[in-house]
């Protein structure tokens, strides 16, 4: 086997005890990771290596089999070694060329998968970023092994310059070739998490998410996106949203990004200022809130977040006619990034601006003169979809730009210093690298599936329940069967734990063919002669006309429907003959712990949800109150938590009787009092402020807390 090496002749300039220094260092780099790259190119799955040791500044020196112990290592080091670690991030990128310099402002998306490819390895090394985003993969232990692979690379090596080393956890898993699941437990969406509209959800679902992406050595994540659901008509919604209240968004949001820095995850909220969902095809998105409402309402997200002390916002390919009559899109407006974020919202932090490479962006722009642009405007980096020659270009276009006083010298230099100071203020240099059998165990960890599942249950929600169809039963219900495009064969297993018998049909055909062809139909009615209910499965994917067809022809039949639709709910209108529709949060490629949670509500197991009260409780000492827990709990808790169009509102829910599910009551009267009545009586015997708390438990022992608030005079 031939080994390359490549030799680069670098004149270093240093400040080492006050005397400036200069030393030509020939560095090879990384042989040990072209031989490893040449096995990635050809494996499955990449197993993890020892990083190597960093001896003298430039150069790699392979790990010993024995391991020296900390003293040994520390007597080991070099004065060049001390003297680095003691330069500050900004005394470091001075020792390297204005190229190297430059692309430290560069957040680039990587191809290679399970590694880096090669064309990811030579832009590495010519213009190493100061950001990558890893793609898609199969395995947590391949993402961590390709952290690792990167902080291996000559930047970070040789120089102690940390990369922010980011994902987006949604997007991350990569499907296998034969469909089968990948070995990631699945992440409850983040639309999912605002139909439970639940803090305590909200929390869980942050915390599995940073242990997730701390485990594999990641220091920060794309997201979350802060963009509401699409208001413009017939633009298909994302999943990868938080709803459409301002208020939830931003309380939420804050949880995520609390949560992640807690853990040492820099989270980077999405999307600034606001319509980043309200997209048409290839064309940019575009924020039609009128300016006098933006602080109320898409800007409230990111006003929060900046109030929290959020250090990076990414601004997005927006345009923004309310705000600007330039005609330019968000990430290339000084009227958005320096006159709206920086001086009216007071955020001091690192800006990222683009993709710079986006459609939009090249219906318009060449992607060198865009980002000049951007960064001229007041963006601090560049975000890429793809590495390689457009980015290399692109710093060129930057270098020239500073040479021909196109840019100015002091916005360049305040860019670099504000990204600096984020990597030292996060302390991403010197961090430890990943541990593989940390990634590996989220593969093996037998009770995220069961907290997954738990999240699941609070989001799913019944928005419409003509006749009391649900919740099935033996005597009005049965005979049951399912048929659908997705998820029929999961939902079979869960339903059958309840009811007995359940028949099942998946129209395998439509999801190759994109619509449910008319001998489905035909062949499916032709089947269910003797049956009560069917509970069919749909998603937006699927031609709605025809799925409307076919819940017309299953009721021409005598057949009661029961509508589950998967995903994000935006053909709820089209469906609406069913006689009870069931939403569900997840994507089609993930649906075993999803099902299980509808099966849960089909069958009147639903978890039991506490809505806040609106305002506080007035009252007086010694007079009797009544609470009752039925004027507050609905079963089941999910809700929608977007609007689509009347009926189908943001926050409809059509709850069932909640004592199928209830099995416990405790309410706490913050002075020592308790009841375990449904309805419970109690007077307050002084004048003061007391928290009710009220806990509820249902069928599957899931306990759901809220407090309350009683003002006694």
């Amino acid at each position: 086997m031939k080994f390359w090496i490549l030799v680069r002749q670098r004149r270093i300039e240093s400040c080492i005890g006050g005397t400036k220094t200069r030393a030509t260092v020939g560095a090879i780099a990384l042989l040990a990771f072209f031989f490893a790259a040449h096995a990635q190119d050809q494996a499955v799955e990449i197993k993890s290596e020892k990083p190597a040791v960093k001896g003298k500044l430039g150069t790699n020196v392979e790990p010993e089999k024995q391991p020296a112990s900390k003293d040994e290592k520390a007597e080991t080091k070099t004065e060049e070694d001390k003297a680095l670690e003691e330069q500050s991030l900004a005394q470091r990128l001075q020792a390297l060329e204005v190229r190297e310099r430059l692309a430290q402002l560069m957040l680039v998306t990587l191809e290679g998968t399970p590694g880096p490819n090669a064309s990811d390895r030579e832009f590495m090394l010519r213009y190493a970023p100061g950001g990558v985003i890893i793609p898609k993969v199969l395995y947590p232990i391949t993402a961590s092994d390709y952290v690792t692979k990167l902080r291996s690379m000559p930047l970070e090596a040789m120089t102690g310059i940390p990369m922010l080393i980011g994902t987006n956890l949604y997007s991350l898993p990569r499907p296998a070739a034969d469909e089968l699941p990948t070995t990631f437990v699945p992440m409850p969406s983040l639309l999912a998490l605002a139909a439970a509209n639940d803090p305590d959800i909200t929390q869980r679902v942050s915390v599995f998410a940073a242990n997730h992406l701390k485990a594999m050595g990641f220091n920060f994540h794309l997201g979350p996106s802060l963009a509401f659901a699409p208001t413009l008509p017939e633009i298909k919604g994302s999943l990868d949203c938080l709803g459409s209240d301002p208020r939830f968004v931003a309380e939420s949001s804050n949880t995520i990004l609390k949560t992640f820095e807690e853990n040492g995850i820099l989270g980077l909220p999405m999307g600034f200022p606001g319509g980043a969902l309200n997209k048409k095809g290839q064309g940019p998105a575009v924020l039609l809130t009128p300016a006098a409402l933006l602080e109320e309402e898409d800007l409230l997200p990111f006003k929060r977040a900046i109030e929290q002390g959020t250090s990076i916002i990414h601004v997005g390919n927006i345009l923004t006619p309310t705000l600007s009559k330039d005609d330019l899109p968000a990430s290339m407006s000084s009227a958005v990034m320096r006159d709206l974020l920086r001086e009216k919202l007071g955020f001091k932090g690192v800006i990222v601006a683009g993709p710079m490479d986006a459609q939009e962006i090249a219906l318009n722009y060449d992607p060198s003169v865009a980002a000049e642009k951007a960064l001229t405007a007041g963006a601090d980096m560049l975000l890429w979809n793809q590495a390689g020659r457009r980015v290399m270009r692109a710093v060129d276009q930057i270098v020239a730009g500073i040479a021909e006083r196109r840019i100015p010298q002091e916005t360049v230099d305040a860019a670099l210093e504000r990204v600096m100071r984020l990597k030292e203020e996060k302390e991403l240099a010197g961090r430890p690298m990943p541990v593989p059998k940390e990634a590996e165990a989220l593969s093996r960890k037998r009770d995220l599936p069961k907290e997954v599942y738990e999240i699941e249950r609070r989001s799913i929600a019944l928005v419409q329940n003509r006749g009391d169809i649900l919740p099935l039963n033996k005597t009005k219900s049965m005979p049951v069967g399912i048929t659908g495009v997705v998820g029929v064969d999961p939902l079979k297993e869960a339903l059958s734990k309840y009811l007995k018998h359940v028949s099942s049909h998946e129209i395998a055909t439509a999801r190759h063919g994109g619509e449910i062809y008319d001998f489905e139909i035909d062949r499916i009615t032709k089947r269910i002669s003797g049956l009560r209910t069917m509970v069919l499965i749909l998603t937006p994917d699927i031609r709605v006309s025809t799925q409307a067809r076919l819940i017309n022809a299953i009721q021409a039949r005598g057949v009661v429907v029961v509508a589950v639709l998967v995903g994000y709910p935006d053909t709820l209108p089209k469906i609406s003959g069913a006689e009870a529709i069931v939403l569900s949060y997840c994507r089609p490629t993930q649906m075993d712990l999803s099902m299980k949670a509808v099966a849960d509500v089909l069958v009147g197991q639903a978890p039991i949800g506490v809505s806040p009260y609106l305002s506080e409780i007035k009252t007086a000492v010694g007079k009797t109150e009544s609470y009752s827990v039925l004027d507050v709990v609905r079963a089941p808790s999910g809700m929608l938590p977007v609007t689509i169009e009347p009926p189908y509102i943001a926050g409809l829910s059509v709850p069932y009787d909640p004592t199928f599910s209830l099995t416990k009551t405790l309410w706490e009267f913050g002075d020592g009092t308790k009841s375990k009545e449904i309805r419970a009586e109690h007077a307050f015997k002084a004048a003061g402020r007391y928290p009710i708390t009220l806990t509820v438990e249902d069928k599957k022992d899931h306990s759901t807390t809220r407090t309350f608030y009683a003002v006694v005079e």
